[in-house]
């Protein structure tokens, strides 16, 4: 049939189709109801259901009669029985229509997703104040009840959405065991978080005494104590010298008594 909240017109239709011509007791319609929805939605189409035959049929029998909470003596061999089984019918299906609030900016409220860091309580009451803005549906009502538990569990952060999808039957859970179930998984991870920061902070403080106690030892250690440096010579400034005649200011090559000693030495 699909879901309520998605497409109630569509759902609708196709229960309308599938009833067809034939007439049904209390006792049917109640039980394919039953099939079909939870008990939040069940509700919120009795409601819808009756508003829109009290508003269609303001002299007539009031809604809460033509839609009663126990199972009435009508008789579908009199007249007047099988006109209120066909009533009942056609009050579910409009009920069914105008079960999900129509408001122009309804989307805007669909659109809201927890904070990765924001707790349940705080996602849900932002959830209420989004649902009553944007479509003016009271988030106390049978109707924004439904509504805010579907928000609630689809739009919960990942690991919260998870866990609470994993809850047998949820959809008939009240909001607030939805809400201490996902707290509980929001608490964990809280935990989680402060365990590894605490881990990180221990290493930051082992690490910053690691170093100040191998600075301690640096400064400890005993310094060779320097003596006067020795001024060592320019050489740039000296001239050079010769290694024949032991005199500075020219080389060998240039040594005239070299020259001079060698003349002689030919000579003789």
């Amino acid at each position: 049939m699909g879901r309520l909240l998605d497409d109630p017109f569509g759902v609708a239709e196709r229960l309308d189709e599938f009833l067809g011509s034939s007439i049904y007791t209390y006792e049917d319609l109640i039980a394919i109801l039953r099939s079909l929805f939870n008990n939040e939605e069940r509700e919120m189409i009795k409601q819808a259901g009756i508003r829109d035959w009290d508003r269609r049929n303001p002299q007539g029998t009031p809604g809460d009669q033509k839609w009663p909470s126990s199972s009435p003596s009508w008789n579908a061999q009199t007249e007047d029985g099988r006109k209120s089984m066909i009533d009942l019918r056609n009050i579910i299906i409009q009920g069914i229509r105008e079960a999900v609030p129509r408001g122009q900016n309804i989307s805007k409220a669909f659109n809201e997703c927890q904070g990765k860091e924001e707790s349940p309580t705080e996602w849900i009451e932002r959830l209420r104040r989004s649902l009553q803005i944007y479509s003016g549906t009271d988030p106390n009502s049978p109707v924004g009840e439904v509504l805010l538990k579907t928000q609630f569990v689809a739009k919960s952060w990942e690991g919260i959405r998870r866990k609470l999808e994993k809850i047998d039957g949820w959809q008939d859970k009240s909001l607030q065991k939805l809400l201490r179930e996902a707290q509980k998984v929001y608490m964990r991870r809280e935990d989680e978080k402060q365990k590894v920061q605490a881990k990180v902070l221990v290493a930051a403080v082992k690490e910053v005494q690691r170093q100040e106690q191998a600075l301690g030892k640096y400064k400890t250690l005993p310094r060779k104590p320097q003596g006067p440096r020795k001024a060592t010579p320019d050489t740039r400034r000296e001239l050079p010298k010769c290694y024949y005649c032991k005199k500075a200011g020219h080389l060998r090559r240039d040594c005239k008594k070299r020259m001079k000693d060698e003349r002689i030495f030919q000579e003789d």
